[in-house]
């Protein structure tokens, strides 16, 4: 039987995507008990059209006939997570400078900066309609978490040529085709990755989590 303890939790994250945001919210939420339980637990930010278009899997706009469903699904997930999910004008963006700007944070500032940042970042997006992609988009949606010097810096910093191999090498190193894209390694070095928000029982299986699945309570006349 596989024991939770030693595992590693590791949760790639891309602000262009409104999965990333929900699969973010529920990592922080579960974060805790995985800890308690002894898996470690990492965000990564990676630039998700660069791994889609080096996987053969680049994006392609929604059909007409699954606009109706994306959109609810996005919105109802939102909702009971307690997110508001508001479609962006401009979409998608060109998510690779936010990403840039992401991994130097948490390369360089301590974690809770960067989960703030793409907290920020994310819901600037896809709550606020903020364009993350511009350089003023970035300072709107940041401005609240870093004083204007810092903001100047970051900016600066995140093109540098270490910065930007850095992203890359964190996006290759993936294997993903979409976000979240999560990983479990299990205390018995087993590896499994996932696309999406809706596979948490299977990660938490592989990674030997006692958890509850979803089950219907029972009618209080019963």
């Amino acid at each position: 039987m596989v024991r939770p303890n030693g595992g590693k939790l590791t949760v790639y994250v891309d602000c262009v995507s409104p999965y990333s945001w929900f699969g973010f919210t529920n990592t922080i939420k579960y974060r805790p008990l995985l800890n308690a339980h002894g898996v470690s637990v990492d965000i990564i930010p990676f630039f998700l059209g660069g791994a889609r278009e080096s996987v053969g899997n680049p994006w392609t706009p929604t059909p007409k006939w699954k606009e109706e469903f994306s959109k609810q699904d996005s919105e109802t997930t939102g909702r009971l997570l307690g997110l508001k999910i508001v479609p962006p004008k401009d979409f998608p963006i060109l998510s690779l400078f936010p990403v840039r700007v992401a991994t130097w944070i948490k390369d360089n500032y301590p974690d809770d900066k960067f989960e703030a940042t793409f907290q920020s970042l994310v819901s600037g997006y896809w709550s606020k309609g903020i364009n993350v992609s511009t350089p003023e988009g970035i300072i709107k949606a940041l401005d609240r978490i870093f004083s204007q010097a810092e903001l100047e810096e970051i900016l600066k910093s995140a093109v540098t040529p270490e910065n930007k191999k850095r992203v890359v090498d964190q996006t290759a190193s993936a294997g993903a085709f979409g976000a979240p894209w999560i990983v479990g390694v299990n205390s018995e070095e087993k590896r499994k990755a996932w696309f999406g928000n809706d596979r948490w029982d299977q990660v938490f299986e592989h990674l030997g989590v006692p958890y509850m699945p979803v089950s219907i309570i029972v009618p209080s006349k019963l």
